[in-house]
């Protein structure tokens, strides 16, 4: 194939890829399964870890799954149509092509003004679809028990993804790639992993003050078994209209006291 049509195909497979990216799904799920705009509540980012504070571990799980086969499919579909026609670089550099601009439509999509989500999950799913899957899920198994002790989001979400980007320079230098072909691919998901750690910019600060908020993820797991078990689940409204009335009940009760105490040091 011509040089100009393989750059023409890969001009298309990045726009397209751009605009699968803007898809949002924690924003999709958030919306028909609580009628809630997800970049209002929590930390009003639009991603998985969002949602799993702000409405457990299911939706949470549903989100991350989702935006890991919107990515990983994404890329491997490309990488797939690309190994046929025989474009320059080969299927596996068209792969993280994809993913780049997948990645660069899911944290700035034109529908929003460019405001978008910080990118873990969508990574996640390019890593996981990538040559080195075998790595990426061991990896995942690995920072999953991790989040289960450390309870911190972000500090997993830079040991996950700095994992593989490491491993994924060392497998494409150490692999029969041509220079160029290794030298793209590295700079494209190191790229990505500094545009992570920059979306994370926050987190960063309260880790090094020591502020940074604990997920609750033992917790979120045990409620999702304790339902499995058949725990009656009680309904929000009623919790929600009880914690009002037992909050005014206590306010008073801290008024009246806070009364009686003044009355008697006068």
């Amino acid at each position: 194939m011509v040089m100009v049509e393989s750059v023409l195909l890969l001009v298309l497979a990045s726009f397209i890829s751009y605009f699968i990216g803007t898809i949002n799904f924690s924003k999709i799920i958030a919306w028909h399964a609580k009628r809630k705009d997800i970049t209002k509540i929590g930390s009003t980012n639009p991603g998985a870890m969002n949602m799993l504070r702000s409405f457990g571990f299911g939706l949470a799980l549903l989100t991350f799954v989702a935006e890991v086969l919107k990515a990983g499919l994404t890329c491997l579909t490309f990488k797939l149509i690309y190994d046929h026609f025989g474009v320059w670089g080969g299927g596996d550099f068209v792969f993280y092509l994809a993913g780049f601009f997948i990645m660069l439509g899911y944290n700035f999509p034109v529908w929003t003004r460019f405001k978008g989500g910080k990118g873990v999950a969508c990574m996640s799913g390019i890593l996981i679809f990538s040559p080195i899957w075998y790595v990426s899920l061991a990896w995942f198994a690995v920072c999953f028990l991790l989040f289960i002790i450390i309870d911190i989001g972000s500090v997993i979400s830079f040991t996950f993804i700095g994992g593989l980007t490491i491993a994924t320079t060392i497998f494409f230098w150490l692999q029969n790639y041509s220079v160029w072909v290794a030298s793209y691919v590295t700079a494209m998901v190191w790229i990505l992993y500094i545009l992570i750690l920059f979306r994370h910019k926050a987190n960063i600060v309260r880790l090094c003050k020591g502020t940074e908020n604990k997920v609750g993820f033992k917790g979120k797991l045990k409620k999702v078994f304790k339902h499995g078990k058949g725990e009656q689940i009680i309904d929000e409204a009623n919790v929600e209209s009880n914690a009002e009335a037992e909050i005014v009940i206590e306010e008073q009760n801290d008024y009246e006291n806070g009364a009686s105490e003044n009355e008697e040091k006068e």
